[in-house]
């Protein structure tokens, strides 16, 4: 498995790219969104030349609130069009996946119009990353509309669109994150890894919440995951980020049984 670490948005792409390099890890997530990187702040080709500099291989992002899934269709279509700009981006910096996010509508609405009005955005969105020879991630996000049969729905009706799970999303809601690893097993392809107490989206590092991380590498290795992990830890003092690390490098290091 590979560790890798996000840049901030709010700060420049080319120094974050430069601390995630220095401190070892195996790939950057490019979180390419306003302000600082935003398509309008950065130079791919600048942006590719110092993840080269790095070896630094790739996943990326896009902004988690674009309105895939809005009632509206006049903004679903904007966020399709934004969408597909930043996946023009991410071909020219050489990303070969990148995640969208899941959006739902507001509580008038049910469950079953926001899987609709998704799906029809993501068989969009995947057939422009396609065309682009992108990998195209669905990431459920810290709702309760976000649930194992909805998440599967979406997953059946969108050919071609795979799976992105987040442990700290997976946390909440009584969920348990192992227990999706294993239910999206075969369309995996990517997993970011933070804490939180079971309540709330928190983000924090590793160890420090109520993800029982023995069982979710237990599970990883159960499917024989190998590939992606992002870590998701949102601290202003980039230690605990370290010491997150070094944590994630030993649960992967550690023999089953």
């Amino acid at each position: 498995m590979k560790i890798g670490f996000p840049n901030n948005p709010r700060k420049d792409i080319l120094t974050e790219i430069a601390w995630i390099g220095e401190n070892g890890f195996d790939f950057v997530d490019l979180f390419l969104e306003p302000d600082k990187a935003s398509l309008e702040a950065i130079d791919p080709a600048a942006v590719r030349r110092e993840i080269e500099r790095f070896g630094l291989d790739t996943v990326g992002h896009l902004a988690w609130y674009l309105p895939i899934g809005s009632p509206l269709p006049q903004l679903r279509e904007a966020a399709v069009a934004a969408a597909g700009a930043y996946l023009g981006a991410f071909r020219e910096i050489g990303v070969g996946a990148v995640t969208v996010h899941a959006n739902w509508p507001p509580g008038m609405f049910s469950d079953d119009e926001g899987v609709g009005w998704q799906t029809q955005s993501l068989r969009e969105l995947v057939r422009r990353a396609e065309a682009l020879r992108i990998r195209l991630l669905y990431e459920p996000i810290d709702t309760r509309r976000d649930s194992p049969e909805n998440v599967e729905c979406i997953l059946n009706q969108v050919p071609g669109l795979l799976c992105h799970l987040d442990t700290g999303h997976s946390n909440l809601f009584g969920r348990k994150p192992a227990d999706l690893i294993r239910q999206f097993a075969r369309k995996l392809f990517h997993l970011h890894v933070h804490d939180n107490d079971g309540f709330y989206d928190q983000h924090l590092p590793p160890g420090t919440g109520k993800v029982d991380w023995k069982q979710v590498f237990a599970a990883l290795r159960g499917i024989g995951y190998d590939r992606t992990i992002t870590l998701e830890v949102f601290s202003r003092d980039r230690d605990y980020v370290l010491l997150a690390k070094s944590k994630i490098e030993r649960l992967i290091r550690e023999p089953m049984g």
